[in-house]
């Protein structure tokens, strides 16, 4: 069993001046991780609780539920920038915590609809652009900039109960 150091301690910074890659993965898992994952929960909770309903357009969210849906698309386009090119991906997800800071899990959990019916309604929304911006990533290579407009909400198969590719108009 390794012994603590004993004698006096040595002057200079206990953290290397440059993170490494190990330390930008951990401060990225403490912030990314957890934003990317209580989305993903109440997606899938959205995802079992379908309505009858006219489905929700991007121009119908609160501006509340449009920085939610925002923050979720931002997330998933790191995640592929993470898939696709590492050190790009460290990069992005690393300044994306940086601009967010520690509270954005909080932050991002405030911003997302309380009523029950609205909540479903927004994340089949949601669900609905995840799906078109999966395909946008796809055709380019998993490279979007984190700024790039929403994609235009995919339409949902008939009888599948999950969005598929956008058969929609740019704009709608």
């Amino acid at each position: 069993m390794p012994q603590p150091p004993q004698g006096p301690i040595a002057a200079g910074p206990i953290a290397p001046a440059t993170p490494t890659f190990a330390a930008v993965r951990r401060r990225l898992r403490s912030v990314v991780l957890p934003a990317v994952l209580v989305p993903a929960v109440f997606l899938l909770a959205a995802a079992g609780c379908r309505s009858g309903e006219r489905a929700l357009r991007p121009r119908d969210l609160s501006r509340n539920e449009a920085a939610y849906v925002e923050r979720v698309l931002v997330l998933e386009r790191v995640r592929a920038a993470l898939l696709v090119d590492a050190g790009r991906g460290l990069a992005l997800g690393d300044s994306l915590a940086a601009a967010w800071g520690d509270s954005a899990l909080p932050q991002t959990i405030a911003l997302a609809p309380t009523d029950p019916s609205r909540a479903e309604q927004v994340h089949e929304l949601l669900l609905r652009l995840l799906a078109a911006e999966h395909d946008s990533l796809l055709a380019r290579d998993g490279r979007r900039p984190l700024d790039a407009p929403w994609p235009v909400p995919a339409d949902s198969v008939s009888g599948a109960g999950f969005p598929s590719a956008s058969r929609v108009r740019a704009g709608d």
